[in-house]
């Protein structure tokens, strides 16, 4: 009957504990953290207030619903180049288009025809959709914008809406993983 009674009372303050931690930390998530994120200029509001950013990356349902269309417009409006003196301002560019906490990532190169194409794409936050970039490298280190879209991914999917890109007859030809052709864009010379 003792044990039992020091069991009851070492669980209870082993609750209480618990308790005090997971309110400590609520109050300090309110005091400290901050519900909106800078993009672009404009604030963004987000779902909950966040105080590690890792905590808000980590979260799949970051941003407050209502937001959700205006980051997308936020995202697909701006607008880069066309024309870039070298890959750190091509990329500088880029890298401001990119929603924070979100991924961008490194296509297939192309290398077609004496001519080099550097791919880009990001997501576009919580509507399965990735913004690409296409870019041919010039002479002199020159890079200029020869395509740039939106593309739809498979909410369900882990794979990229492009898996392989191949210049043809002037064309770029954009294909799936399963090979079927999604998208052609022709590049003038």
């Amino acid at each position: 009957m003792i044990r039992f009674r020091r069991l009851i009372v070492v669980l209870g303050v082993l609750l209480v504990s618990v308790g005090a931690v997971a309110l400590g930390r609520r109050a300090y998530v309110e005091a400290i953290g901050t519900d909106k994120i800078d993009y672009r200029g404009e604030k963004i509001r987000l779902s909950k207030k966040y105080v590690d950013y890792d905590d808000y990356k980590n979260d799949p349902a970051n941003l407050a619903a209502s937001e959700i269309p205006r980051v997308e417009r936020l995202m697909t409006d701006a607008q880069v180049g066309p024309d870039f003196a070298d890959w750190h301002d091509a990329a500088h560019q880029l890298i401001n288009i990119k929603f924070p906490g979100y991924g961008m990532a490194s296509g297939e190169n192309v290398v077609a025809a004496g001519r080099e194409f550097a791919v880009r794409f990001m997501e576009i936050p919580q509507v399965a959709k990735e913004r690409y970039f296409v870019l041919e490298k010039l002479a002199g280190g020159t890079f200029r914008l020869v395509d740039d879209f939106v593309a739809e991914r498979d909410p369900g999917s882990a794979y990229a809406p492009i898996s392989s890109i191949h210049l043809v007859s002037g064309r770029l030809v954009y294909a799936d993983r399963n090979g079927k052709i999604v998208r052609e864009t022709p590049v003038a010379r």
